[in-house]
């Protein structure tokens, strides 16, 4: 089951909607195919926001950091 439904628009665009669920059983091959590569590019955004907040985390605990704020004094940070 996929924790998403692409809802088509009437001007023809695609919505993804997460708060809706698609059996695998509904969709026909095409729509399994589009689903699947959709799932995908999720994950993959997922995986970069998720990333990029331990960056940000890491970057902020280094701030406050004394040893990185004396070496920003001396030239080195």
């Amino acid at each position: 089951m996929f924790n998403f439904r692409i809802i088509s628009c009437p001007d023809g665009t695609q919505v993804i909607d997460h708060s809706l669920k698609t059996p695998y059983s509904a969709l026909t091959p095409v729509q399994m195919t589009e689903y699947m590569e959709i799932d995908t590019q999720i994950a993959v955004m997922e995986r970069l926001k998720r990333k990029a907040k331990r960056e940000s985390d890491r970057k902020r605990k280094l701030k406050w950091n004394p040893l990185y704020k004396a070496a920003c004094m001396f030239g080195l940070g």
